[in-house]
């Protein structure tokens, strides 16, 4: 009997960014919420499986028309939001630490099939103002 191996390196993965949605920001700290987001198929490594006509097409302001649905009454820093980056057999999951939770974390890990990965959380804004700060109260 032969078994065949499967690397982790050989793996889909996905990085992208994404939305928490919730009514409240105490509604998802008590876990309702739903993870909205682009998901970008890539590599081990971190590169992207598909092309993109430019990466600056990526940004949460630019993609929110893509993912608004049901909530285009809100503009694209209202709900909290994040991105998943891979490089090197790391995935680092940025966001805001109030969301610095295991329901949210995991949920992001499963939604992105990161698990096989090395996984860092890159909260940002620990000491100063966040380049995720959001509107939701």
């Amino acid at each position: 009997m032969k078994l065949k191996e499967v690397r982790k390196e050989d793996n889909i993965y996905y990085q992208g960014a994404f939305w928490i949605i919730g009514d409240t920001v105490k509604n998802i700290k008590r876990g309702k919420f739903t993870i909205r987001g682009i998901q970008i198929p890539s590599n081990y490594d971190g590169e992207y499986l598909r092309s993109f006509v430019s990466k600056a097409s990526l940004t949460h302001k630019r993609l929110w028309s893509e993912y608004s649905d049901g909530f285009e009454d809100k503009s694209w820093n209202y709900f909290p939001r994040g991105r998943v980056a891979i490089y090197k057999g790391t995935a680092y999951i940025h966001l805001n630490s109030l969301f610095n939770q295991p329901d949210i974390i995991d949920r992001i890990i499963e939604l992105y099939k990161i698990e096989d990965l090395e996984i860092e959380v890159d909260l940002n804004d620990t000491y100063q103002g966040s380049h995720y700060d959001f509107l939701l109260e």
